[in-house]
């Protein structure tokens, strides 16, 4: 039969020291029982402790109360043992921990206009088998630092403000003690109020009923996606008088802002940058749905608002747009996250205009056309504008591979062939064919291995009303094309198919279907396609349009005469999505010039933004 002695740590912390000359009565942090040995059967299983005398360390022993040594605990020659993973303020014995309890549970914490507030604090308790809360000394942790920071020894948990969020606080226990987790929660909220608006008009945006008659949201569209990483989108509508008051609401699970604002026509709207960046907030916060509210005051009356919900990605769009600024001739890049684009390419003498464009997937290279007109080709490094091959030759449109190696190029010299060749030569070592038709609009996929372009059927490089989406093989390795095959046909309204573009992985073509090929005053729709044809589907929401009829019956919108390719090269983000919002640059050419030598219409006006979220005048390219 074993006597147990368990000497357990006092609520100041301290250990018993295990002095045999010290009586046990005098010292207050020593907290010991004994246990009788049981001599047969204890009746219906009583307890036999006796807690009448409590007992000491015997001097003679090898070892002390609470001075472990090798293999186990230390005690008394008669057995006496210590369990170093309790701890206890009682004279019973605890039992074993079993569990251990953190207190707050799921707490909620809300940073109010970037005000922190105080540290929230943490605790933990041991439950026993015995069911007895004791304490217990351990260490935590908390898993999202962007969103607080927690004293490993002191509990006590602080939002950083940054971002809202739930991350997990962990308390590990010491020695052989169960870990035990809860949930904490980071909520921010922003309130704006330029000038100051009366409590009992803000209570009016809360009991209007009627639908607002006049105000009309203009962009961003609704279910746009956002990646994190880009300056906020501009809100735009029409419909407001110049002293309409507007109530600006944004909220998403763990963000929310409120803002009462005067925004008079043309109504635009930028989230405040000062004294916090306000989009900055709520892309970090938020990963999935955002609802933004926007409801007007009239003087007299509040309407109903109006609403969209957008989608933040849950990452950072990386790299470089290049696009055409269709008002200057030029093709410019944009830094993600910048605030302007930048003029970068290097124009050979008597060059004034660089427009149709082709970013090759590693960013190196850029094959564009020059001038207008027969629009002859030339490859240029990317990194330093400098042109590196122009041979003068006209194409019009090209394609570049993924690595910058090769270029496909002739659509504009009206031969019927595009021809292959490297960067830094016009010697063809393939050329692309196809019987009762002419090859337009060639693009690489990102892995190398296709080419997808349009065959016209009438017309000429730029103008044509006639055309399919087709798909061809290319071999760099042998220099050679193959299987040229129609993947999508026309449809009556909407007779050309082009402009196609590869999505990263190289399994989708995105296209687009218009009643020509000259995109000026065009009706177009953008289309998805797998790559044998078997899956075409119309993007509604990139249209903007929730029709189901085959033919656009809005009326055509303005486009330039050339739709240069833009890329986003060196990286992107990890959640690919249908339609992705962008800023563009405003065009700054005076209204009524033209750009590239040839007539065109006037880019869109702010005030009415085309379908598409990339810049006007440009085909996004993956």
């Amino acid at each position: 039969m074993r006597w147990n002695l368990v000497a357990l740590l006092s609520a100041a912390g301290l250990l018993a020291c295990g002095d045999p000359n010290r009586p046990a009565e005098s010292d207050s942090s020593v907290i010991t029982a004994s246990t009788t040995p049981s001599t047969g059967n204890t009746a219906g299983g009583s307890d036999t402790t006796d807690t009448s005398a409590p007992t000491t360390a015997d001097p003679s022993a090898s070892g002390s109360v609470g001075d472990p040594t090798e293999g186990s605990a230390t005690g008394t020659t008669n057995g006496t043992t210590v369990d170093p993973a309790t701890t206890a303020t009682t004279g019973d014995d605890p039992g074993m921990v079993v569990s251990i309890e953190i207190d707050p549970l799921d707490a909620i914490i809300t940073v109010v206009d970037g005000v922190v507030p105080a540290a929230t604090q943490y605790s933990a308790v041991g439950v026993t088998n015995k069911g007895i809360k004791i304490p217990v000394t351990g260490t935590w942790s908390f898993d999202k630092l962007d969103l607080a920071g927690i004293g490993d020894q002191s509990g006590m948990l602080s939002a950083t403000g940054f971002a809202g969020g739930v991350g997990t606080v962990t308390f590990e226990g010491a020695g052989e003690l169960p870990a035990a987790t809860t949930s904490a929660t980071v909520k921010l909220l922003f309130n704006a109020e330029p000038n100051p608006v009366p409590p009992e008009t803000k209570d009016l945006f809360g009991m209007a009923v009627d639908p607002d008659p006049a105000m009309v949201l203009l962009y961003p569209y609704d279910k746009t996606v956002f990646p994190r990483g880009l300056i906020g989108p501009t809100i735009q509508w029409d419909g407001g008088g110049a002293n309409d008051l507007y109530y600006i609401h944004a909220y998403s699970e763990f963000f929310e802002y409120k803002g009462w604002h005067n925004v008079p026509p043309p109504s635009r709207f930028d989230f405040p940058k000062l004294p916090t960046d306000i989009w900055l907030k709520l892309t970090a916060s938020t990963e999935g749905d955002v609802k933004v509210d926007i409801a007007r005051f009239d003087g007299q009356k509040a309407y109903l608002a109006k609403t969209q919900t957008w989608t933040i990605a849950p990452a950072n769009l990386t790299g470089t747009v290049y696009y055409w600024e269709v008002n200057n001739g030029n093709v410019v890049r944009l830094n993600i996250g910048a605030t302007a684009p930048e003029q970068f390419i290097q124009k050979p003498p008597g060059v004034a205009c660089v427009a149709c464009h082709s970013v090759s997937k590693d960013g190196s290279r850029i094959a564009a056309s020059f001038h207008g007109g027969y629009s002859p080709w030339s490859t240029i490094d990317a990194a330093s504008g400098n042109v590196l091959y122009y041979p003068d030759l006209a194409s019009g449109f090209q394609a570049i591979a993924p690595n910058g190696s090769h270029v496909v190029w002739g659509q504009s010299d009206e031969s019927g062939a595009l021809k292959l060749t490297t960067f830094d030569s016009a010697t063809p070592l393939a050329q692309l064919t196809v019987p009762g038709g002419m090859p337009e609009h060639p693009v690489w996929s990102s892995d190398g291995s296709k080419i997808a372009f349009a065959r016209k059927t009438d017309g000429n490089w730029l103008d044509f009303n006639n055309s399919e989406l087709w798909l061809v093989d290319v071999d760099l390795m042998t220099n050679s094309f193959a299987n040229a095959h129609q993947i999508v046909d026309k449809i009556p309204g909407l007779t050309t198919t082009t402009f196609p573009t590869f999505s990263p992985d190289s399994q989708w073509i995105a296209f687009n279907r218009l009643n020509q090929a000259r995109t000026r005053a065009a009706v177009t729709e953008v289309w998805l396609t797998n790559l044998d044809g078997s899956s075409v589907v119309r993007l509604d929401k990139a249209n903007a349009s929730a029709s189901s009829s085959p033919a656009r019956t809005r009326p055509p919108t303005s486009r330039p005469s050339c739709p240069s390719r833009s890329a986003v090269t060196r990286g992107s983000s990890s959640a690919p999505s249908a339609s992705t919002a962008t800023r563009s640059p405003t065009p700054t050419r005076p209204p009524g010039a033209s750009s590239c030598g040839s007539p065109r219409s006037t880019a869109t006006s702010p005030r009415a933004p085309t379908r598409a979220t990339r810049p006007s005048g440009s085909r996004a390219r993956s």
